[in-house]
């Protein structure tokens, strides 16, 4: 297919793909569905204020409860009994148990509102069991029961809406009042249960305690172990003074042996002295005798008995001497032996000593064991029977809610923006629904971008003109206003397709322009009757041929009189002089159809491209009015058969789809597209909200026409 497209097409086709939101384009909309816009807006909002005015009122009460980061108990508990400084987890945890089934349900209980209406009961009058009576008022309770933290703070505020605004306030009284007496009386029970469990426990223990003990005294008993370290200490002394008293026998013998194998202890006798003493004054004595008077001097053998008795004494002497050390060394040695006696048996048993203290050591740690953990526990037990009566809750109530007096649902200013947002969103949807549902096309850049054709002219819908009235059942109505109002927009849309088919350039330009449809009623007739007068008013030699063998609207609109036309002079039963018909407001010559409704076939043949050259041999420019393109086969065999085709959509009307498959289905017949003629163009819309399309600025340049 060969479509005489510009430079212009393109950068409109390349904007309409690259831009994702075009505001633009989206504001030009919705001021074009403006009637819409306001009218869904002004509906929305009638019912948004007639739901305000039906809905129920409900008046809504708020108190506040605290939570103690930390309670000072008047009985100080031990270390690790599980209370934790509120921190902000715990917060949240209380935000839960505020809204809790067991405490929402102590609500309903106090309250009673199982047996109200609207809570327990229908509101139609019915009676449901209590228990299921109950459930229900839970779940109503729950269900508008709130409460959130206040901030960042330990505050929790509870809230309930209700249409009564004293049972509103009641509710939620009633609420923080229970939870702070929960949790009161939730640590009594705790205190209670932890009293009981540590008798129990203490009852156990002190027969474990009993027997532990008792266990020891049995074992000391058998085994003779008054006091394991005690006993162990002594026997250590007891064996070092032996090793002492035994170093020392050793040495005392030592040193008697060496007396009594030396002889020492004769020597050192003062009597052996004083007999040897005395033995040597004999001597000298016998001896100073013997020199002076001979050895038979009466006194020598006085002498001689005196040193015999003295010998005999010091030989005794000596005898009593060495058996006195020879005792001695006899008797340290006993000692040694005893002392050795005795380190061995102390020896002996403190190993024994040592051998039972490992049980007995088990024994006694078993009884420290049990001993620890029942006064543990019986501390624990005195503590918390001592702080019995003294709980105190871990919250406290800030504020009561007071009963309200204004109600808070609906409230005006939400209803109001919700309103506003639905109707906004309704209007939105609604402008979607209705750009959905428009499938033709909105201007030149739509056109261009689709189809990739150009637009050679927007044709205005008359109707849309300020201060033009017409006809629409007259067919003439449009053409007729193109020969009085030549300077008209109007009229200037027939100079611009005519400029941009180059209808007026000689050799060079187009000389026979089919005006092709994809489909019926789009304006194509008009266009090709106001083109044709447009081109003879410019003083071109201008021929309109009808080639709608079904319609036959151009000729039933100017020249209805007419008994032959084209089909006959294809035959060749008449020339062009005897059928054609000169249009006197225009001089533009017609060649209508006769009244038979023959020559389907004869239209498509070589006798058609045959007139259509000569006509354009003596022409300046001829009109060929088709039948649509889609239905009709001959529509697209004669397009193929002029110089250039003008197809014709009506600004939207004319599907998109339909458009391109008339445009393939006249490329695949040969047809040659110059361009898109836009009819029934509403000026009036394409002024406020026309986008792509030179008309959006038609008041700024109305002036120029007349």
């Amino acid at each position: 297919m060969e479509i005489g497209t510009t430079d212009a097409v393109r950068p409109s086709a390349d904007r309409d793909e690259t831009t994702l939101l075009d505001l633009r384009q989206i504001a030009l909309t919705i001021r074009r569905r403006l009637w819409w816009v306001m009218a869904v807006v002004a509906i929305v909002l009638g019912l948004t204020v007639v739901a305000y005015m039906l809905v129920p009122r409900r008046y809504s009460a708020t108190a506040t409860v605290a939570l103690d980061r930390q309670v000072e108990e008047l009985v100080a508990q031990p270390k690790g009994d599980g209370t934790l400084p509120t921190d902000s987890p715990s917060v949240d945890t209380e935000v839960q148990v505020l809204t809790s089934p067991r405490l929402t349900g102590e609500v309903v209980d106090a309250l009673n509102l199982g047996r109200r209406a609207g809570f327990g009961q229908p509101d139609d009058g019915t009676v449901v069991p209590p228990e299921q009576a109950r459930q229900r008022a839970v779940r109503r309770l729950m269900s508008g029961l709130s409460a959130k933290r206040v901030g960042t703070s330990y505050a929790i505020a509870v809230s309930y809406a209700a249409p009564d605004p004293a049972l509103s306030a009641a509710i939620v009284n009633r609420t923080i009042d229970q939870y702070v007496d929960d949790q009161r009386t939730g640590r009594v029970g705790d205190r209670d249960r932890e009293t009981m469990l540590l008798r129990e426990r203490m009852g156990k223990l002190r027969s474990d305690v009993i027997a532990a003990e008792a266990a020891v005294a049995r074992y000391r008993a058998a085994t003779n172990l008054i006091d394991v370290q005690k006993d162990s200490t002594a026997t250590q002394q007891e064996i070092s003074i032996l090793n002492t008293q035994l170093a020392t026998a050793a040495a005392d013998r030592a040193a008697a042996v060496a007396r009594l194998n030396a002889g020492v202890g004769a020597d050192a006798s003062p009597v052996i002295g004083a007999l040897r003493a005395q033995q040597a004054q004999l001597s000298a004595q016998r001896a100073e005798l013997a020199g002076r008077y001979g050895p038979l001097h009466p006194d020598l053998a006085k002498i001689d008995r005196s040193l015999t008795d003295v010998n005999a004494s010091i030989g005794k002497e000596s005898d009593r001497i060495r058996q006195g050390l020879a005792a001695e060394a006899r008797v340290a040695e006993g000692r040694a032996g005893a002392i050795r006696s005795a380190l061995s048996s102390a020896e002996g048993g403190l190993m024994a000593g040592n051998n039972a203290s490992v049980q007995l050591n088990e024994l006694l740690r078993t009884a420290e064991s049990a001993r620890t953990l029942y006064q543990s526990l019986l501390d624990r037990y005195q503590q918390s029977v001592a702080g019995q009566g003294t709980e105190r809750s871990r919250s406290s109530v800030v504020a009561y809610a007071l009963v309200p007096t204004g109600h808070t649902f609906p409230n005006p200013a939400v209803f109001g923006v919700a309103g506003l947002m639905a109707a906004l969103i309704a209007a939105g949807a609604v402008v979607l629904v209705l750009e959905l549902l428009e499938s033709g096309f909105k201007s030149r850049r739509d056109v261009e971008s689709k189809l990739g054709l150009p637009v050679l002219g927007n044709v205005p819908d008359l109707a849309t003109i300020p201060g033009v009235s017409y006809s629409r059942r007259d067919p003439l109505g449009p053409p007729d206003y193109l020969v009085e109002n030549e300077a008209s927009v109007f009229g200037e849309a027939f100079r611009s397709i005519r400029n941009g088919a180059h209808i007026e350039q000689g050799e060079r330009g187009i000389r026979s322009l089919a005006v092709c449809s994809a489909l019926p009623n789009e304006g194509k007739t008009t266009t090709a009757i106001c083109l044709a007068r447009s081109a003879a008013m410019a003083g071109l030699k201008t021929v309109l041929i009808d080639c709608d063998l079904r319609r036959r609207a151009s000729s039933r609109s100017m020249a209805a009189e007419a008994q032959k036309g084209l089909t006959d002079l294809l035959k060749g039963d008449a020339t062009f002089d005897e059928v054609a018909v000169r249009d006197a407001s225009s001089d533009a010559w017609v060649l209508p159809q006769g009244d038979g409704k023959s020559g389907y076939d004869l239209i498509t043949q070589s006798a058609m491209q045959t007139l259509i050259d000569t006509l354009a041999g003596r022409f300046d420019l001829v009109v060929l009015d088709t039948a649509p393109v889609l239905p009709l086969a001959e529509a697209r065999a004669v397009a193929a058969m002029a110089d250039g085709v003008l197809l014709v959509t009506r600004w939207r009307k004319t599907p998109v789809q339909a458009a391109k498959l008339a445009t393939d289905l006249l490329g695949r017949a040969g047809a040659r597209i110059v361009g898109v003629a836009l009819t029934r163009v509403n000026l009036k819309e394409q002024a406020r909200a026309g986008d792509g399309d030179e008309m959006i600025y038609y008041n700024q340049f109305a002036g120029y026409y007349s």
